[in-house]
């Protein structure tokens, strides 16, 4: 807030041009590039034990369609990288709407809601909480997906106006 509207989405876009920024932004990207495998990784485990029967150990053929698979799934995380490039802000909003609203909100109000032995007031309270969840779930992937076109994000449809 202190630099005003000329910061760009990536923070490091907005440092001086000179070495060491020219530095760090390579060794940021670098670290980048090396930690997407460690952040895939658990996801294409959980998903290959879905897909295949077989830990593909002494089977080629399971060996080759897991390996295909790895490399169809990293074109898809690609492709998402390349596509989301220009709209950085509105795709962590999407992401952030389908991650972090129902670990937040959706959650942890039907776990209670599942295991508590409370009154009914309670319980439907938890209830409610978990339908504002969906509700913010649903305006913020709106928000995100109308204004992925626009070139200025509509943050302003925040701003409490001044007072008269």
């Amino acid at each position: 807030m202190a630099f005003g509207e000329s910061v760009e989405t990536v923070v490091l876009l907005s440092l001086p041009p000179n070495a060491a920024t020219v530095a760090v932004q390579l060794l940021y990207s670098l670290a980048i590039m090396l930690s997407v495998p460690l952040q895939l990784f658990p996801a294409v485990r959980i998903l290959e034990a879905g897909i295949f029967p077989s830990s593909g150990k002494g089977d080629p053929l399971v060996k080759w369609q897991k390996n295909l698979f790895r490399g169809l799934l990293t074109l898809l995380v690609a492709a998402l990288a390349i596509f989301g490039a220009e709209q950085l802000d509105n795709f962590i909003a999407i992401i952030g709407a389908f991650s972090c609203t129902p670990l937040s909100f959706i959650y942890p109000t039907l776990l209670h809601h599942r295991i508590s032995a409370g009154c009914r007031w309670t319980r439907i309270k938890d209830l409610a909480l978990a339908a504002v969840g969906v509700v913010i779930l649903v305006y913020v992937t709106y928000m995100g997906i109308v204004s992925w076109g626009a070139s200025p994000p509509p943050a302003d449809r925040c701003v409490v106006p001044p007072p008269l």
